[in-house]
C-alpha cells in the first residue's frame, strides 16, 4: 500500500521505518530488510540515541546507494528537532532559545536551535536535503521549569519558526515541514497543542506538509471519531488542509496510565529466551542469593550502625512488592533501573566509606568483596524481576490476541513462524485506516521487519470490522 504526500507529490509506503532506539549494526540489517521489502519512508530525530540513529541511517543509505541497491531520491527522510541535553545549550540564550524541563533536559522550538540541529541532522544523514522536517513535541514547552511559558507564546514562537523553515523550503534544504505531537488529540490536557492553532500560526500552508501523532489500539482519539463527541479529529482537520498524517507508537500504547507493549510470543526452546518455569526458578535463586548476602552484612555490622544495616534490605523490599511489580514490565524496568539501582549505588558508596574508616586493610578488602558481590547479585535480581513481569505482559497480550481474533476473524491470516501474532494484528488494524498516511513502527530486528511487512501486505479490513472493533469496551 502506497500513499501520496499531497503537497509534495512523493509516493511513500503506508508502512514506515521508525528508528527510535536504533543505533546498532543489527539495526542496520533490519533497516536494509525493510527497504528491500518495499518500505521507502524513514522516521528519525536529532536526539534519537544522541544522534546515532541518524548516523546509522545515513551510513546505511549511502552504502546501499553505492552498491546500486537503491536511489537516495526514492527514500523519504523525516527527522525532527526539539530535545536538548545539558551539553547542547551552551550556544543558546535561556531567555529566548529554550526552556528547562528538569536538571538535565531542555526543549526548544527556536529557529536558532532548529538551524543547528538541521545542520547536524543533514551531516549525520549524509544528505543535502531533508524531505520532511518536524518540530518535535512542542507541547513540552508548556512544562517549563525556568520561565513562564503559555500556549499563546508557543503559537507565536511556532509562527517565527515556520517563517524560518519557509526559507529552507525556498532554498531547497527541506521539502516541507510539520509538527509531531503527543497531545494534539486531547483538548483537555494541560499541555495540549491544537492543530487548528498551529495551522493559524503558519503563514505559508503550502510548506506545512505533515503532522505526526500516536495511534494504537488504546490511543485512537487522533484518528477515530467519538460517537459522543462532534469535535473534529486530528485526522479530519489534517485532511481538510491536505496535511499528510503520519502515526507512531503502534505497539507501545499508554493504557490506563501505563505503557503497554503490544507483543506476544512463545517462551522457551522455540521462542525467545528461557521458558516460564526457568525464569521463575532463576528469580527464586536470585532472591535467595541476595537474602544471604544481606544476612551476612547484618551480622558483621555493629548494632550502632543501624542507619547502614537498614539500607541493605533490597531483597526483602522487592520480594514484598513482587505482586505489584509483576503487573507491568515496562514500569517495573523503569523503576528498578532509574530508582532502585541508583539508590543502591549511593548506599554502597556509604558502606565503602564506613569500611575505609575502620583502619584495617583486611576489613576493607572483605567489605569491598561483599560490595562487589551484592551489587552484581542485585543487578541480576532486577533483571530476573523484569523477565518475570514480562511473563504477565505476555499473558495479558495473549488474551488480547484472542479478543481481536474473535472480534474480527479476517485478522486471522497467519504468518508461519510469526514472532508476534498480536503485533501483526495491531498493525493491520492501524494500516487499514484510510485517514492515516504512514504508520511508523520500530523495526530494530529483521524478525520485526518480517512481521510488519506481512501486516502491510494484507488486504485492509472492512470499515464495518473496524467500527465493531472500536466499539469493544476494552478499547474505550
Amino acid at each position: 500500500m502506497n500513499q501520496i504526500i499531497p503537497k509534495t507529490g512523493k509516493l511513500v509506503s503506508k508502512l514506515g521505518f521508525g528508528s527510535y532506539r536504533t543505533s546498532k549494526p543489527s539495526h542496520a540489517k533490519a533497516l536494509i530488510a525493510a527497504l528491500e521489502g518495499g518500505v521507502n519512508i524513514i522516521d528519525t530525530g536529532n536526539n534519537f540515541e544522541n544522534g546515532a540513529s541518524e548516523s546509522l541511517i545515513g551510513n546505511t543509505l549511502e552504502s546501499m546507494e553505492k552498491e546500486g541497491k537503491l536511489s537516495r531520491d526514492s527514500i523519504t527522510l523525516v527527522t525532527k528537532s526539539g530535545y536538548l541535553g545539558a551539553s547542547d545549550i551552551a550556544d543558546f540564550d535561556p531567555k529566548h532559545d529554550y526552556i528547562q524541563l528538569s536538571e538535565k533536559m531542555y526543549h526548544s522550538v527556536s529557529p536558532r536551535v532548529i538551524e543547528q540541529q538541521i545542520q547536524t541532522s543533514m551531516q549525520r544523514l549524509k544528505t543535502d536535503k531533508l524531505d520532511i522536517f518536524m518540530i518535535n513535541s512542542p507541547e513540552r514547552m508548556l512544562m517549563s521549569k525556568n520561565r513562564r511559558y503559555t500556549s499563546a507564546q508557543l503559537y507565536k514562537d511556532l509562527s517565527e519558526s515556520f517563517r524560518y523553515l519557509d526559507g529552507l523550503v525556498a532554498n531547497g534544504k527541506i521539502g516541507g515541514y510539520g509538527v509531531c505531537s503527543n497531545t494534539m488529540a486531547f483538548p483537555s490536557a494541560v499541555d495540549h497543542v491544537s492543530l487548528p492553532e498551529v495551522i493559524k500560526s503558519c503563514s505559508n500552508l503550502a510548506n506545512f506538509v505533515a503532522a505526526e501523532v500516536p495511534f494504537n489500539l488504546y490511543e485512537k482519539e487522533a484518528i477515530v471519531p467519538s460517537d459522543n463527541d462532534n469535535t473534529k479529529t486530528v485526522a479530519q482537520i489534517a485532511k481538510e488542509h491536505d496535511i499528510y498524517l503520519m502515526t507512531n507508537r503502534p505497539l507501545n500504547a499508554i493504557a490506563n496510565g501505563q505503557i503497554r507493549v503490544l507483543v506476544n510470543h512463545e517462551l522457551g526452546a522455540n521462542g525467545k529466551g528461557p521458558a516460564e518455569h526457568e525464569i521463575m526458578a532463576k528469580m527464586q535463586s536470585s532472591f535467595e542469593h541476595v537474602a544471604k548476602l544481606e544476612s551476612d552484612v547484618m551480622s558483621e555490622l555493629p548494632v550502632e550502625e543501624e542507619s547502614l544495616t537498614s539500607k541493605f534490605v533490597w531483597g526483602q523490599v522487592l520480594s514484598e512488592n513482587l505482586a505489584r511489580l509483576a503487573q507491568n514490565h515496562f514500569a517495573t524496568r523503569h523503576y528498578l533501573t532509574l530508582q532502585v539501582l541508583p539508590e543502591l549505588e549511593k548506599d554502597l558508596v556509604e558502606l565503602h566509606n564506613y569500611a575505609n574508616q575502620l583502619g584495617s586493610d583486611e576489613d576493607l578488602a572483605a567489605y569491598q568483596d561483599w560490595i562487589h558481590n551484592y551489587k552484581e547479585a542485585v543487578n541480576i535480581l532486577t533483571k530476573d524481576i523484569v523477565d518475570y513481569a514480562y511473563i504477565d505482559t505476555l499473558r495479558k497480550n495473549n488474551d488480547l490476541d484472542r479478543i481481536l481474533s474473535a472480534l474480527c476473524p479476517s485478522l486471522n491470516n497467519s504468518l508461519e513462524d510469526a514472532y508476534s501474532p498480536l503485533s501483526i494484528k495491531a498493525l493491520r488494524v492501524l494500516l487499514s485506516h484510510k485517514e492515516v498516511g504512514t504508520v511508523f513502527t520500530g523495526m530494530r530486528d529483521p524478525i520485526y521487519v518480517r512481521d510488519a511487512l506481512f501486516a502491510a501486505k494484507q488486504e485492509p479490513l472492512e470499515q464495518d470490522d473496524l467500527d465493531d472493533l472500536w466499539r469493544c469496551p476494552i478499547f474505550q
